[in-house]
């Protein structure tokens, strides 16, 4: 017999029971099996998160309501 295996992935284990169930209720679904897997990417991490934090906590930041607002704080008023 040909099986096919599919990968679900779920970040809330608290409806794996119900996902389990579900699938059982499919015709020819014969085995449900979930296994707790380590994500491997934290974006935590990454320098890039670790810069953008950094400026947050010291300041450098800009706030801007649209495109226009953006530019006309990044480069002054002759915008």
């Amino acid at each position: 017999m040909n099986a096919v295996q599919i990968t679900l992935s779920a970040d809330n284990e608290s409806i794996i029971d119900n996902i389990k169930y579900l699938l059982m209720q499919l015709k020819g679904v014969y085995n449900v099996h979930f296994a707790k897997v380590e994500n491997e990417f934290d974006i935590r991490e990454t320098p890039a998160y670790k810069e953008a934090m950094d400026d947050i906590e010291h300041g450098r930041v800009y706030k801007a309501s649209n495109a226009k607002d953006m530019f006309k704080q990044i480069l002054g008023e002759n915008v």
